[in-house]
């Protein structure tokens, strides 16, 4: 089962990143081949992920399967045979500091063609998509300062 996995350092509290990371209206902004993000943040809630594939744009239905706010965010949704189980978790190891973890697992029959350039192009993005975060939480904090 290919599965992505990223963890970032950020200079913030888990209330800094949960505050970027729960207003829906930033995700494009982190989140480098999103296009749209729509629905609701909240325990059973429902998402539509909207990623642009040049473009073309790929609407992908989740459902959130586990929400501690400023703990961990867990959704499995999919399209085309794919199904992705994807979480976010923020912990503390040092105060003030805040570990940031995006966790991806594939599976289902198409799960066999992320592997190669896809794999690549998937694992660049969220790399990306992490530097992204950090940087717009301790941006925030410089101008909340």
């Amino acid at each position: 089962m290919p599965t992505v996995q990223h963890a970032i350092d950020v200079a913030g509290s888990p209330d800094d990143c949960w505050r970027v990371f729960s207003d829906l209206s930033t995700w494009t902004r982190w989140f480098p081949m999103l296009a749209a993000v729509d629905g609701e943040l909240a325990a059973g809630g429902h998402l539509r992920l909207t990623f642009a594939a040049g473009p073309a744009r790929l609407p992908v239905d989740v459902r959130i399967e586990e929400f501690r706010p400023r703990a961990l965010v867990r959704w499995i949704g999919g399209r085309l045979g794919v199904r992705g189980d994807h979480s976010y978790t923020f912990d503390v190891n040092i105060e003030g500091i805040t570990r940031v973890t995006s966790r991806e697992s594939f599976s289902g029959i198409g799960a066999r063609l992320v592997r190669g350039p896809i794999f690549d192009k998937l694992d660049g993005e969220t790399h990306e998509s992490m530097a992204r975060f950090k940087a717009l939480v301790e941006g925030s904090q410089r101008v909340a300062t």
